[in-house]
């Protein structure tokens, strides 16, 4: 029988994912909180953010591999199993007064080791329980349901922190990790084709070259890969830098936060959309070619904006064409992966993809000391048209997303 969407395994992992979505939320807002409290200092909340960023780009590549020689279902049980025993400790400190700043950073390197081994083992998963021709529906759900937790659950948990405390909101995140877990144990978790092969030192070095070989070997990696990683360069920048462009416009730090809504509000009402209607290939081709196309154009001309309505307006517009671009290109991509490495491929795109955003923001920010922001922006959105159309209207993006995504 042709397996359907909203399946068994589909629905459990969507599940134990938004609860420990809303947990890691909950203590991401909490544990800043607590740590600005007890230091004051701003340039510590930005090395705890880092961390992770740090961490996956020099480490996903090797964890890729061994997720590919690993059981993905007892990989991605036992690291929440783990996060959640972290938690709890952390918030029995933090209750006992005894949590310090050298414990918090600890907890945080943990837990983004943690994460850099379970990210690809649950994408590839997807991959997996999610029918072929409803990869674009199936991911929109999936993102659309993250995207609405942190909509919502931002203002949710600082109201939570205020009521509650730090201790029992570190602890809750625990406990949704352990939930999570226990959803986990009971999906259906096919084997890899390298489920079982040894980890070795000479095995990851392998696997990371047999990476980087098929992305240069296979035609639709070839094109798909290098392109993202220049569009990530060179489109990352501007969200980075958002609220001192809004400053530079004269624009309030509320206002700045109403953008940031409708941004996420956009991205929220496209994934909704993506989520319960089915496309056909050649209409989910369109979508990504003008998504992406539109999105530059919409970006570039809400740059120059003086008036904070239109800013908004053009924002919603460009941040959901780049939603929709984006959901189509991100199950192509996916469906690209070969089966026996897709591990290794998808930390190595992420490696590479974490470190262009770190780069871009960087990139960006050194051109705006010496430049208009908006000026700096405009030229990166420009830039980047070239690329994206060259990406968006090859004949093998649209060959593939017509053979594969049906």
């Amino acid at each position: 029988m042709r397996k359907k969407l909203w399946n068994k395994d589909f629905i459990l992992l969507l599940q134990g994912n938004a609860v420990s979505t809303m947990g890691d939320l909950m203590y991401s807002v909490a544990i800043g909180y607590w740590v600005y409290q007890q230091t004051g200092s701003s340039a510590l909340m930005g090395v705890m953010s880092s961390i992770s960023m740090f961490v996956t780009m020099f480490l996903s590549p090797v964890c890729g591999s061994i997720v590919d020689k690993c059981s993905r279902k007892w990989l991605i049980v036992g690291i929440d199993v783990l996060q959640g025993l972290l938690m709890l400790t952390v918030g029995v400190l933090a209750y006992f007064n005894a949590l310090n700043i050298p414990v918090v950073l600890l907890a945080a390197l943990l837990a983004a080791f943690g994460s850099v081994f379970y990210s690809p083992a649950v994408s590839t998963l997807m991959i997996d329980i999610i029918p072929r021709d409803d990869m674009v529906r199936g991911q929109s759900v999936f993102s659309g349901v993250s995207t609405l937790i942190n909509l919502i659950g931002t203002g949710f948990s600082g109201a939570m922190v205020a009521f509650l405390g730090v201790p029992l909101i570190v602890v809750i995140n625990g406990v949704s990790n352990l939930y999570s877990a226990l959803a986990e144990v009971f999906v259906h978790v096919p084997r890899t084709v390298q489920q079982g092969t040894q980890v070795t030192f000479r095995g990851i070095v392998q696997d990371t070259r047999n990476a980087v070989k098929m992305i240069f070997s296979d035609g639709c990696l070839r094109l798909f890969v290098p392109c993202a990683l220049i569009l990530n360069l060179l489109g990352a920048g501007p969200m980075a830098l958002m609220l001192p462009f809004c400053m530079e416009k004269g624009f309030s730090v509320d206002m700045y936060g109403y953008l940031m809504s409708v941004t996420t509000a956009a991205s929220l009402l496209c994934v909704l959309i993506l989520g319960i209607v089915k496309l056909k290939p050649n209409v989910r081709f369109w979508i990504l070619a003008l998504g992406f196309s539109s999105s530059v154009l919409l970006f570039t001309l809400s740059y120059f904006s003086v008036q904070f309505i239109p800013l908004c307006v053009l924002t919603f517009l460009a941040s959901f064409a780049n939603g929709a671009g984006n959901a189509v290109f991100n199950a192509s991509l996916m469906l690209a992966l070969p089966e026996e490495n897709r591990s290794a491929i998808l930390g190595f795109i992420q490696s590479a993809s974490c470190g262009g955003v770190a780069l871009s923001a960087l990139l960006y920010g050194l051109l705006g000391d010496i430049f208009p922001l908006y000026l700096v922006f405009a030229a990166g959105s420009i830039l980047s048209l070239l690329p994206m159309l060259y990406m968006c209207f090859h004949k093998q993006t649209k060959a593939f997303i017509l053979t594969h995504c049906e």
